[in-house]
């Protein structure tokens, strides 16, 4: 049980860094505006800045595209946690009824 409560607390709560605002004057798309936006819109300002130079971007990009597979990544670690806590609960709400 104590290995739950120290995962839970290294786990922590996530924030947005881009506010609503931010996203708003930047027109981002809803389904672009996740943890990772804020990386986006830096890309997007450099590609802006840079036109047509959109080459100079790439060190944009690349923290970008790692946000967004580092969010995936740990979106699918949580839905496995919790599909496993699902699984051992009705195992024990099945043995304790079995009792």
């Amino acid at each position: 049980m104590s290995s739950t409560r120290s995962s839970a607390s290294r786990r922590g709560k996530r924030e947005m860094v881009a506010t609503q605002d931010q996203m708003n004057l930047a027109q981002l798309p809803l389904e672009q505006r996740d943890y990772c936006a804020h990386n986006l819109l830096k890309l997007m300002k450099c590609k802006r800045d840079n036109w047509p130079n959109f080459l100079a971007c790439k060190h944009e990009r690349h923290d970008w595209d790692l946000c967004e597979h580092q969010d995936y990544v740990m979106r699918m670690k949580e839905y496995e946690r919790e599909r496993r806590l699902q699984l051992r609960k009705k195992r024990i709400e099945a043995q304790a009824e079995a009792a």
